[in-house]
């Protein structure tokens, strides 16, 4: 990105040099590939993940049989030298103990019961279950962790199995999805500003600019971000309103038959009430249109930016379509945040959209204020066309804000591509807070302190596992008591809170890398 403004910065100084231009668009063109790139490597880490969830579960389920299988030899011989069987038993149960949190309690008939997690039975005695992968809901690529016990088949929370499995369920759910999330929230915010700007200058052939970058709210794009169950008729979308206020993040929304609710990332549960053809409602920067309804009990989620990444591309062929000359003239005095947009040059080619002081009104006037449409309700309901010369105005302008148009062309202008350039600083994200490149910084810095936490928590496991272990070696015997019971304990600790490490150190290596 900082090349694609030194690219910009460079044709300012000669906004008619048709190979600075072609330098602009590809750069412009390295950024997508590098935005679709990190994209791919984070849905590898997590397909890489997924397979090794799979390899770990097959493992748990083999400890499980393994462990009936010194049970039944336990009951055929309760009064024989076990010492071989025990040993046996304790090497499974602390090889389990990495996988998963384990406790283990004696029965009556010489054998164990051992649960994992919050309380679910892997073994009893000489009966084993079984862990599997099943299907999210409703998203059926988020596999969830589930145990078949007899023929009941449950989902287990993945934040409550601990161990390794519970830490590579957080490495898939939390920290991979949340940079996708991020990077996603940085595409889509540098895509829409910049197409932004195009709308808002004129190119070399004087014509109003179009996108440089794909429509991040095109159609398909916008079905995208909706998750629906497999059997779903509903037909929802997302599109993006105000990146300055958009979040990262999965939101909820579901529909009891009488009333929809959404639940945000950060688990607030608001009671939702779509208006208008097709009933739609806007929440955090972005808009939710039904165009087909949800039916009762039905629940979908919304992903406004998880995809943006790998949504991202170069939309414009010719670099003479860069719209270097702003048509927003020194005239203009605009405090407020509204987008206005030219959308069709006509034979007006100078007039100002004044709003009244109190933001409740606009009209159309000439450059001297003569009156060119009557003051009208404000925001307008559409596209409004004076003269044939149409443009869009959104809501949120400040009373008293004038928008100065002159779409005469002038040779040398290099108003627009000044303002693209500010944009490399310019605070357009979290609410006037960030820039799209300190988005990017942001999810970096959080990688790091993911990375440094993990290291301290794999010192202080390291340290209690040794403890314990020294404290397991003083017991006589090899039944499994408390003490054995506190080593499995600080071990799962430890194997979970190194995983996370080496997890987030890949992660964070890995952003890194496609950033350079």
């Amino acid at each position: 990105m900082n090349n694609w403004y030194d690219a910009v910065k460079a044709l300012s100084d000669s906004p008619n040099d048709m190979g600075s231009r072609k330098v602009v668009m590809e750069k412009a063109k390295l950024v997508a590939a590098g935005l679709n790139e990190n994209y791919n490597v984070l849905a590898r880490q997590k397909s890489e993940t997924n397979e090794v969830l799979s390899r770990t579960l097959n493992r748990v389920n083999d400890i499980a049989k393994e462990l009936v299988d010194v049970h039944q030899t336990l009951l055929k011989s309760p009064a024989a030298n076990n010492n071989d069987l025990m040993d046996r038993h304790q090497a499974l149960i602390n090889e389990l103990s990495e996988y998963t949190k384990v406790t283990v309690t004696p029965k009556n008939d010489n054998t164990f019961n051992i649960m994992i997690g919050s309380g679910h039975t892997l073994v009893s005695g000489t009966e084993a279950s079984e862990l599997s992968m099943v299907n999210g809901q409703p998203d059926s690529q988020q596999t969830q962790l589930a145990i078949r016990e007899g023929q009941s088949l449950k989902t287990i929370r993945n934040d409550g199995i601990g161990g390794k499995l519970a830490a590579l369920f957080q490495f898939r759910d939390e920290t991979l999805t949340h940079a996708q999330d991020e990077v996603g929230r940085m595409a889509i915010g540098f895509a829409h500003t910049v197409n932004g700007l195009q709308q808002q200058g004129m190119d070399l052939n004087g014509q109003v600019g179009q996108d440089m970058f794909r429509d991040m709210n095109d159609p398909t794009i916008a079905a995208s971000r909706v998750v629906l169950p497999n059997d779903s008729t509903a037909d929802v979308k997302v599109y993006i309103d105000d990146v300055n206020a958009l979040k990262k993040g999965e939101y909820s929304l579901s529909f009891d038959g009488s009333q929809h609710a959404l639940v945000t990332p950060d688990g607030e549960r608001q009671k939702i009430m779509p208006s208008g053809n097709p009933p739609a409602f806007t929440v955090d920067g972005f808009r939710v249109e039904m165009d087909a309804p949800l039916r009762a009990g039905e629940h979908i989620l919304l992903r406004p930016t998880r995809t943006g990444a790998a949504d991202i591309s170069v939309a414009m062929k010719d670099p003479s379509q860069i719209a270097a000359q702003s048509y927003l003239s020194s005239a203009s005095q605009v405090q407020g945040k509204a987008d206005f947009a030219v959308t069709q040059r006509g034979p007006l080619s100078e007039f100002q959209v004044a709003i009244s002081p109190d933001a409740s009104q606009y009209a159309v006037l000439d450059m001297k204020g003569g009156i060119l449409q009557n003051p009208m309700p404000y925001p307008p309901s559409g596209e409004v066309n004076v003269g044939g010369t149409a443009f869009t105005l959104s809501q949120g302008a400040a009373g008293g804000d004038v928008f100065a148009v002159n779409l005469r062309a002038a040779q040398g202008d290099n108003g627009n591509l000044l303002r693209m350039q500010a944009l490399q600083s310019a605070k357009v994200m979290d609410e006037g807070r960030s820039s799209v490149l300190d988005v990017y910084q942001g999810l970096n810095t959080e990688m790091g302190v993911q990375k440094a936490s993990a290291a301290r928590l794999k010192e202080v496991g390291t340290v209690e596992n040794e403890a314990a272990a020294s404290r397991v070696a003083e017991i006589s015997g090899v039944n499994l008591d408390e003490e054995a019971a506190n080593m499995m304990k600080f071990q799962q600790a430890y194997m979970a809170s190194s995983r996370i490490m080496t997890v987030a150190n890949e992660t964070f290596d890995t952003l890194l890398n496609v950033a350079r």
